[in-house]
């Protein structure tokens, strides 16, 4: 679970800025708040403003820090998205932290960045009332210096570990954190709890992007089929029935393409990828297929959609025949199973593109009613009809908006005194509580 990102100096966030998912004494959806680790975090937070106020520079944040991590280096172009209206801004550096439960354990990890170097790195376990060290660096006046948690300098040679690491062995444009997650991850257990978070738990969808696994998820697992058959027909997109077509590969290539297929299929399989996806081609406009190699077969797999004509026949729709919205739909399948089912953390922006109003608010209901859901669902969007306290508290519910210099300003609703029984909704449009745009007079314009 995700339980604090902070913030500074990066997208639009030009001083510190904390958003968080820590619960207000509302007794509202008690079953939203869960503890962990001796510290209450809350499964469901959505954020809201207008266009160009920076809510989706708060997941861009997120993703960035992830991308970093997994990486493991600090690219070139990075810095290139400092806060860009403030000339102090320029030389300042890019700062984040952020605290996550993994693996039973809370942690907090914080980075700091400047002239292509990390300058500060932090990782503990984050308890109630106190951190305990996992490692601390920093880099002052070009020297780099590497501080793990006390015990680890009982050992002699972990002394003269630290030592080369610090002056011959770690980049000053690399992470620690990475590093040690890939060479010694045996030796920092909790390291390895902290890194599995951002690989296996958080997952960021942005609104361009596409479930193109879709297609082999429900090939393969039947439980995810009846799911997504059961979730499809309850928002009345037509759809009765989804299917997956398979074919060799054989039979729609000529022999010249298949060769050279199998040729890549090789070479993909050398490097352990396994099931994986070799390209995907769009036959024409109604057609794509997806090259799979599944135990040295190559085969296509298509995702089709079943509707019932004016007899009550079944009529097979390809995919590029569904609307933006139904495909939409289709894309957060995997999602909301894993957020019933799994503890995953999943960030969404704009998570209403596409889809009808009615339907959406479906969608959160869903996730917010169900007392048995594991994960946590965080969502950027412009929706107000969820701005509902049957389905959100108002401690997750999110401003941003711009200050007159351009940086964002986050703030919660819990901020101000709203009884149980207030319309919010009617009070966001009327700008009771900021995040909505400021217009000027069109008749002038």
């Amino acid at each position: 679970m995700l339980l604090k990102f902070i913030v500074k100096n990066l997208f639009s966030f030009k001083e510190q800025t904390e958003f968080n998912l820590f619960p207000n004494k509302t007794t509202r959806l008690p079953h939203h708040k869960i503890n962990l680790g001796g510290i209450d975090v809350l499964r469901l937070s959505a954020i809201y403003g207008a266009n160009g106020s920076g809510k989706s520079n708060l997941i861009k944040s997120v993703g960035l820090l992830q991308s970093i991590i997994q990486v493991g280096v600090i690219e070139t172009g990075i810095e290139n998205n400092r806060f860009k209206l403030s000339s102090v801004n320029k030389n300042l550096p890019i700062e984040m932290g952020i605290e996550f439960y993994s693996n039973s354990k809370n942690y907090y990890y914080a980075i700091a960045i400047n002239n292509n170097q990390v300058i500060y790195e932090y990782l503990a376990e984050s308890k109630k009332n106190k951190d305990v060290l996992i490692f601390e660096r920093k880099i002052e006046n070009e020297t780099q210096s590497i501080k793990f948690f006390d015990k680890y300098y009982d050992d002699p040679s972990s002394r003269l570990f630290v030592s080369i690491l610090e002056k011959k062995i770690l980049e000053k444009n690399q992470l620690l954190f990475t590093f040690l997650n890939k060479k010694y991850e045996n030796e920092f257990m909790d390291v390895k709890n902290a890194f599995d978070w951002f690989e296996d738990t958080l997952t960021i969808i942005y609104p361009e992007t596409k479930t193109d696994d879709l297609v082999h998820i429900l090939d393969l697992n039947k439980t995810t089929v009846e799911f997504a058959n059961d979730l499809i027909s309850s928002f009345n997109t037509g759809i009765t029935k989804l299917g997956v077509d398979k074919k060799s590969a054989e039979d729609i290539l000529e022999l010249s393409d298949y060769n050279e297929l199998k040729k890549t299929c090789k070479y993909l399989k050398m490097d352990n990828y396994e099931p994986f996806y070799v390209k995907k081609l769009k036959i024409d406009e109604k057609e794509e297929f997806f090259y799979i190699n599944e135990d040295d077969k190559i085969i296509t797999k298509k995702l089709f959609t079943e509707h019932t004509d004016d007899e009550n026949n079944p009529i097979e729709f390809t995919l590029p025949e569904e609307s933006d919205g139904t495909r939409r739909l289709l894309d957060y399948i995997p999602a909301i199973e894993s957020l019933i089912n799994q503890q995953k953390v999943f960030l969404i922006d704009e998570i209403e593109r596409s889809i009808h109003p009615l339907t959406i608010k479906k969608i959160i209901s869903k996730f917010s009613l169900d007392e048995q859901a594991k994960g946590q669902l965080i969502f950027t969007t412009h929706e107000s009809n969820l701005l509902d306290q049957d389905i959100l508290r108002t401690d997750e519910i999110w401003f941003t908006q711009k200050d007159f210099d351009g940086a964002t300003k986050l703030f919660s609703l819990s901020d101000y005194k709203v009884h149980n029984t207030i319309d919010i909704e009617n009070g966001y449009l009327n700008g009771r509580y900021g995040g909505i745009p400021f217009l000027s007079n069109l008749e002038k314009t």
